[in-house]
């Protein structure tokens, strides 16, 4: 049995926290895989996520961030994926590094699995057309916190005309990010849902919708004075250009998060949000 342990160096504690866990897995009985190129760029990132094909599990260390990255290239080969939280908050995160102990229980047989929904995002316009996956959220903003034009229609309904200084698609798990400093509310991550939350919009009554997996939410970008970009999961921006159209949808790939604690969604909420106030 193979399992890949992707640290992100980056993070002051992540290779210290890997060599702990790697010790724990091999003592275990796994062979481990070491996948710390998942989080560059080039030949390194291609290497580590085909070497995933492998590999029955994915221990990811680092913070969301990391662990969001991580969970994308998991999905990809439908392998479940394990967080433990060598960042901040680690709202994605199943295991905080005090409880690595518990990695001997990947062992044991039909452990209990929470699939996240993850949007996909088509951008199409007169340069082409792009595709973008997210797990956490997908944002529209212009430079210098300018405000925005756009016209925003759900499923075949009508379009309609907003303005304010950019918007959020998120998904459950996206719900305790931006969207929810946004005003948005919080979701259960295991719910299959959209949200849009605008953010600082011009109007008394534009307000976060939660909407249906399988409606589809068009956005079109008319004539703006300043640029605007689009962003996935905190990954660099690609700028948006009049004209362009962006329709963000279900995806067909979920991440398979696996859970070794009894904590719950309302536990880890509770400790993260109230404990970092």
């Amino acid at each position: 049995m193979k399992i890949a342990v992707a640290p992100n160096l980056q993070k002051k504690d992540a290779e210290a926290c890997a060599r702990e866990a790697t010790g724990i897995l091999e003592a275990c009985g796994w062979e481990v895989v070491q996948a710390c190129g998942l989080y560059q760029e080039g030949l390194r990132r291609r290497a580590a996520e085909e070497a995933l094909a492998d590999c029955q599990i994915l221990l990811a260390i680092g913070g969301d961030g990391t662990i969001i990255h991580a969970a994308k290239a998991a999905a990809a080969w439908d392998i479940p994926i394990l967080g433990v939280n060598a960042g901040k908050l680690g709202f994605t995160a199943g295991l905080e590094r005090e409880e690595l102990a518990m990695l001997s229980r990947l062992t044991e047989p039909d452990l209990p699995e929470e699939r996240r929904m993850m949007l996909h995002v088509t951008l199409t316009g007169p340069q082409g057309s792009q595709s973008f996956l997210a797990l956490n959220d997908a944002v529209v903003s212009a430079e210098l916190a300018a405000i925005i034009d756009y016209q925003v229609s759900l499923g075949r309904e009508r379009s309609y005309n907003c303005r304010a200084d950019g918007f959020i698609v998120a998904t459950p798990t996206g719900s305790t990010a931006y969207t929810l400093s946004a005003g948005g509310p919080v979701v259960e991550p295991a719910l299959n849902c959209m949200l849009y939350t605008p953010i600082c919009p011009h109007s008394l009554f534009n307000r976060s919708i939660v909407f249906a997996p399988d409606t589809a939410l068009t956005v079109y970008i008319p004539q703006n004075r300043g640029k605007l970009f689009l962003t996935t999961d905190g990954e660099p921006p690609v700028e948006l250009r009049a004209g362009d159209r962006l329709i963000f949808a279900k995806s067909s790939q979920s991440p398979r998060f696996i859970k070794l604690t009894e904590s719950n969604f309302y536990d880890i909420l509770s400790q993260k949000l109230l404990v970092n106030q």
